[in-house]
């Protein structure tokens, strides 16, 4: 039996389907001299001549056409054999599915991700943000491994770490009485029209409104929203003001000019944790939740 190395059957399929050696050569990125002398080394193995050419064309001898619907089968099927193993090969790539909810400019949270790439690099990270009203990132449905969340919510089944601390803001437009101190107190601003999260978590939405500080003052709903740029841009229309935390303020606010971030004071801060559920902590999990732990500890130094 003959021992055919496939690099000269796409030569030779090449050649028999352009039936001109310059095209071949071109299609197969080869120079036209390698072309023909692969072709002819072909026609040696096989003892066979493939080819009739002439200067002004090039033609299948019976020989050659007897081969072609073979060879064009052989490299369909080695063709199909490779993508099959590769496909195999990603099936088997570990997956991590990491949730954001409010946190993608969190700088510990993108360094994060780089890093724990960077150390694993077969493992297939799916980041996926959700809006401010699924303040688990999908953690309870089970959509995600892993998330960065900002507590407090209604986290039931779930277990969470704190990985970063900071400071929350009030942000008011620069034509607002408020705008021109220097810091905030929360019964200065909780008589205010405030954002409203559609379907917001009550725990959630307690900690951004200020409950712990209303009293007998009713939340007063200014818009509705879902995100922290549709929460400046509802400041920066007039409607309402918000809190936010300073990664919020830092990445975002400067795209909105007419709005003044006066430090709120008197109140707890804000924080970001690394969350998983209780029950479905895998290595991979654990290993993210390290790698969470260890770029806080490096931002907090």
């Amino acid at each position: 039996m003959v021992d055919l190395d496939t690099r000269l059957l796409r030569a030779f399929v090449a050649v028999a389907e352009e039936l001109n050696f310059t095209r071949a050569a071109e299609r197969l990125h080869l120079a036209q001299q390698a072309l023909s002398a692969q072709i002819r080394q072909l026609e040696s193995r096989l003892d066979s001549k493939l080819f009739d050419r002439t200067t002004r064309k090039v033609t299948l001898t019976d020989a050659g056409e007897l081969l072609l619907p073979h060879a064009v089968a052989a490299l369909a099927d080695l063709d199909a054999g490779v993508a099959s193993l590769h496909a195999a090969s990603r099936a088997k790539r570990a997956t991590l599915r990491v949730g954001l909810s409010g946190t993608a400019m969190v700088a510990a949270v993108t360094e994060t991700v780089k890093l724990f790439a960077e150390r694993h690099p077969d493992v297939q990270l799916e980041v996926s943000n959700s809006g401010l009203h699924r303040p688990g990132a999908g953690l309870q449905e089970g959509a995600v491994d892993v998330a960065f969340v900002r507590p407090p919510f209604l986290d039931e089944g779930l277990s969470m770490v704190t990985i970063v601390t900071e400071e929350r803001y009030a942000v008011v437009r620069d034509d607002h009485p408020l705008a021109s101190r220097e810091f905030v107190r929360p019964e200065d601003i909780v008589g205010e029209p405030w954002i409203w999260v559609e379907g917001a978590d009550p725990k959630t939405r307690a900690f951004w409104s200020l409950a712990d500080y209303r009293g007998d003052k009713p939340l007063q709903g200014g818009t509705r929203i879902n995100s922290v740029e549709e929460a400046f841009g509802a400041v920066a229309a007039g409607l309402a003001i918000t809190c936010q935390p300073e990664s919020s303020v830092r990445t975002i606010g400067g795209g909105f000019p007419e709005l003044r971030f006066l430090p709120l004071r008197g109140a707890p801060p804000a924080q970001v944790a690394v969350a998983w559920r209780s029950s479905h902590q895998t290595s991979l999990a654990r290993a993210f939740v390290q790698t969470a732990l260890e770029v806080g500890q490096r931002t907090a130094d």
